[in-house]
């Protein structure tokens, strides 16, 4: 497992390459297909109920090409992502830290794995999900 410090001094050291990595990929996505898609329309629908009656989100998409979204995402995004992940390192080691902890103490007390991957699903993955999605406040 690597350490805080060296994630951290990894994630310092990806800012100089974040903006071009970031422009190559919206230049490759495809946002509007799934996002118009039927499956996205009903996950939206099941927490949206008065967007399910307009079906305002799924016209909402229908409006922006793919083109045009990927031109902004590039244009807006590259030229600030870098600073403002450098930005955000301090606020990313203080939120994470706690779930690193959590899982670094929960990893050093789990039993062998075993040939039974049910067996380490339950008795390795379990323990480790749960210690992450307790330290972040979500169990």
């Amino acid at each position: 497992m690597k350490t805080k410090e060296e994630s951290r001094a990894n994630l310092e050291a990806s800012v100089s390459y974040i903006p071009d990595r970031y422009r190559a990929g919206v230049s490759r996505a495809d946002w509007a297909t799934k996002a118009s898609s039927d499956a996205a329309e009903k996950n939206f629908a099941d927490s949206m109920s008065r967007a399910i009656a307009t079906k305002s989100r799924q016209n909402g998409v229908k409006k922006v090409s793919n083109a045009d979204w990927q031109r902004l995402a590039s244009e807006k995004g590259g030229a600030v992502i870098g600073e403002r992940v450098r930005a955000s390192i301090d606020k990313q080691a203080a939120n994470w830290s706690p779930i690193y902890d959590a899982v670094a103490a929960t990893v050093s007390r789990l039993p062998a794995r075993t040939i039974d991957f049910r067996a380490n699903i339950t008795a390795r993955l379990l323990p480790v999900v749960e210690a992450s999605k307790k330290a972040a406040g979500k169990l």
